[in-house]
């Protein structure tokens, strides 16, 4: 368990998708880092910090900046964590290590005062997407691993592309509500019982990204699945916005997806989407704040 000490705050962000189509979500990216990254304080990258990735023998100015912004953060007497995401699980030792990037098991734990918060990338809780979780637990062996990244570089990244395509296509034909997390699932992780069964620890607070559905929302331990609206669980959901409050027990925070670059059309608009991102800050006393970018 990671401990938030007297003095310092830990900063959790997650789903920045970064490649060499999103220059203004890369310049974002690095402004934020270096602007938090003091002495003693917490950086948490909860996945997807890349859209994609083959391989630690890949390198493009994208990668480059990416270490340089998070070295600088590691200069400065920050540590920089990073799980896995479901863009960029094949991140390995050999690219954390030029950097002093901290890779961390999902799920993760930190303490802040007394209570506990359990880290995910989030993509465990999405249990109704049946084929996203058979791909998951087969992309996840050893042996698929290995047998992927022994092929030339050049073949890993068509094979990546493919995979992306077949993604899109996937979430077109999907409903909403099968990528989002599953009440059930949720619940059961305060309880410390991880989707895949396992017993982890008993946790306060889930703190997760993989959505894109950014809220903070407040769950009922009682919900089971017989709750006639199995995917209404909360006491109280409120949207993603600026705010400071205290963390409490059956809280779980949901983290924005940043794009600086081609944000979406706004929900049953002809405007163009507006820049976004964000982050969520945790001190020493268990005081967050949530922060929406552009401030």
């Amino acid at each position: 368990m990671i401990e938030i000490h007297d003095g310092a705050s830990a900063f959790f962000a997650s789903d920045f998708h970064l490649s060499s189509k999103t220059p203004k979500t890369l310049e974002a990216f690095e402004n934020w880092l270096i602007s938090v990254a003091h002495d003693k304080n917490l950086i948490f990258l909860l996945g997807d910090l890349f859209e994609v990735w083959c391989g630690d023998d890949f390198s493009d100015s994208t990668t480059e900046r990416v270490t340089k912004a998070i070295s600088q953060g590691g200069a400065a007497g920050a540590r920089v964590f990073f799980m896995h995401g479901n863009r960029d699980f094949l991140l390995g030792e050999t690219f954390a290590q030029t950097c002093n990037l901290e890779i961390l098991p999902d799920p993760e734990f930190v303490m802040a005062g007394n209570q506990i918060i359990v880290l995910s990338h989030g993509d465990s809780f999405c249990t109704d997407d049946k084929a996203y979780q058979r791909f998951k637990t087969e992309s996840r062996k050893p042996q698929w691993q290995a047998q992927f990244l022994s092929q030339p570089l050049e073949q890993r990244i068509a094979l990546a592309q493919s995979m992306r395509s077949e993604s899109t296509q996937h979430k077109k034909e999907s409903t909403m509500d099968i990528m989002d997390a599953n009440p059930d699932a949720v619940l059961q992780a305060f309880k410390g019982r991880w989707p895949d069964g396992i017993y982890v620890g008993r946790s306060h607070i889930v703190l997760h990204g993989h959505t894109h559905r950014p809220a903070v929302h407040r769950h009922s331990t009682q919900q089971t699945s017989s709750t006639p609206d199995k995917r209404s669980p909360d006491n109280h959901s409120q949207p993603f916005e600026a705010q400071v409050f205290d963390l409490e027990a059956n809280m779980r925070i949901v983290l924005p997806d940043w794009d600086f670059d081609t944000p979406r059309l706004e929900k049953n608009s002809t405007q163009p989407g507006k820049p976004k991102g964000g982050y969520v800050v945790v001190n020493a006393t268990g005081k967050a704040e949530l922060v929406p970018l552009p401030g």
